[in-house]
């Protein structure tokens, strides 16, 4: 039996968030291609999330529903901050970009004028100063 503090698994949950953000494309693929359900479980968690609804439920069932379609780490397949041998992390000029609903734990570092807009809602990336 695991007990987990509250912070520890918001902070899991944003992460399983973010690692889904990033992939929504290849996710839906491979779901439409081999899951049972079609890309639905996606769908629904993106409903919830642009609900700003509590993502659990559904991350959980889109979770199981990648493990059936055959991905063998699901929503918690991302290594957390690691970089490619070779490679550096971007150093930001003052300021990151967040996710607009704070539920997800993605960040980019701004690249020109205009932020980058969510993969979910298609709102602009809230900008934080550091």
């Amino acid at each position: 039996m695991v007990i987990e503090a509250n912070g520890d698994r918001d902070t899991r949950r944003r992460d399983e968030v973010a690692y889904v953000c990033g992939r929504l494309d290849r996710i839906r693929a491979d779901l439409e291609a081999h899951g049972a359900d079609g890309a639905a479980p996606l769908e629904d968690l993106a409903a919830a999330l642009r609900a700003g609804t509590d993502p659990t439920a559904r991350l959980d069932a889109l979770h199981e529903a990648l493990l059936a379609a055959g991905d063998a780490a699901g929503v918690g397949g991302g290594a957390r901050g690691l970089d490619p041998i070779g490679t550096s992390a971007p150093v930001p000029d003052a300021w990151v970009l967040l996710c607009p609903t704070g539920q997800c734990s993605r960040y980019s570092w701004p690249d020109g004028p205009e932020a980058p807009r969510c993969s979910i809602g298609d709102e602009p990336l809230r900008r934080e100063r550091l």
